[in-house]
């Protein structure tokens, strides 16, 4: 027998017949209350005004109305939100060789093109491969025809996403093929940024607000020197906010969420990025299981803000630190348990004659996300050093 394909039946508009609905009658009965009246003040109560219904009104102590006072209306909040269609540019600068197909990037574009219906958003993916010094000089000559192209329009926002591979060791990304053989190199951040970056001044610099996106392993940010480089990066090219991520194996697509809140907060909503972080990471528990996320907003003194945002759990990550499958002193697995000492809660193992206590008090309950602020350490990058 021959197995059919069973699908939905597929409802597209059209034009139909107008009818009128007729709305069911209440069922319900409100009891109206009676007309109110004054009367006159009695002569052993004087000055006093008394009300009374078309009931009649019994002595002392008993109730003015009959019954209560019905409410026939809704309490009325009032709501005030700010849609923002001022035009903006998304940059996708994607590794050559690196499969970005309907990447979160390109998703998040697409959640925010129906905004735009009288044009003002625009949406570019461009694949870089800066080996060397030729390399380099076709992307900028490639880069320079784009913002040449875009200078036309009057943007108010760019958001820029870097998708990249990153060194295992030194945290360097990626730049491309050196030689014709296919064989990635890297470099340092700050240089691989100034080239990437640079370019895009006019487009940056022209903005009222900036972002950027950095999609690659978390290297680039665990490592001290890399880390630090990077954030005397994004203060010389002046950026708004820097969102990174540190898990060693980074996978873009848990970012999804994230982007989407980003979107609606702040590109269409324009809340400030650094206010409604918290509700972006809000939409993104998964996210939280995956990897850290790293907030990087430069003032107009200079000076950087790194705020570190984790994923806490009561029992399994707590105050954003996993707990080790095994005891490290006795070696039970499985073995750890929150005790409470003097109102403080820390971790120790199940064994009674281990009892190893790790991570000091400051559980917070159920799971959420904490912020850490960073101390910034942006890096002068050597000229001598390669």
């Amino acid at each position: 027998m021959v197995k059919s394909k069973q699908t939905c039946k597929k409802f597209t508009g059209g034009t139909v017949s107008r009818i009128a609905l007729s709305l069911p009658a209440p069922t319900g009965v409100v009891t109206v209350p009676g007309e109110l009246n004054v009367r006159e003040p009695s002569e052993h109560n004087e000055g006093m005004i008394a009300f009374s219904s078309a009931a009649p009104v019994c002595g002392k102590g008993q109730p003015l109305l009959p019954s209560f006072l019905p409410i026939c209306a809704m309490l009325e909040v009032s709501l005030h939100s700010q849609l923002s269609s001022a035009p903006m540019l998304m940059l996708h600068l994607v590794l050559i060789d690196h499969d970005v197909t309907s990447g979160c990037f390109e998703l998040a574009s697409n959640f925010l093109r129906p905004y735009f219906p009288s044009g003002g958003f625009e949406f570019r993916s461009i694949t870089f491969d800066i080996g060397n010094a030729s390399k380099i000089d076709e992307y900028w000559l490639q880069a320079t025809a784009i913002v040449q192209s875009l200078m036309s329009s009057n943007w108010a926002r760019v958001v820029i996403a870097i998708t990249n591979h990153t060194d295992n060791e030194h945290g360097d990304p990626f730049i491309g093929y050196e030689g014709n053989k296919k064989s990635y190199v890297s470099a340092r951040v700050h240089s691989v940024l100034d080239v990437l970056l640079s370019p895009w001044h006019p487009l940056i610099h022209g903005v009222a607000e900036s972002y950027l996106w950095l999609f690659s392993c978390g290297t680039l940010i665990n490592n001290v020197t890399s880390f630090s480089y990077l954030q005397q990066a994004v203060i010389d090219h002046r950026i708004t906010a820097t969102i990174g991520f540190n898990a060693v194996r980074f996978q873009p697509s848990f970012t999804t969420h994230i982007l989407l809140t980003f979107a609606e907060l702040v590109i269409i909503e324009c809340l400030p990025i650094h206010t409604v972080f918290p509700d972006m990471l809000g939409q993104s528990y998964k996210l939280g299981r995956h990897t850290d996320v790293f907030l990087l907003m430069p003032d107009n003194s200079g000076s950087l803000a790194v705020t570190k945002f984790a994923w806490t759990h009561s029992e399994i990550c707590p105050w954003g630190q996993y707990l080790l499958v095994q005891c490290p002193q006795c070696g039970w697995s499985n073995t750890w348990c929150s005790v409470n000492i003097h109102k403080d809660y820390i971790f120790e193992c199940k064994n009674g004659q281990c009892r190893k206590k790790i991570l000091l008090p400051g559980k917070r309950p159920g799971s959420c996300w904490i912020s850490v602020v960073l101390r910034p350490m942006p890096g002068i990058p050597n000229e001598d050093e390669n």
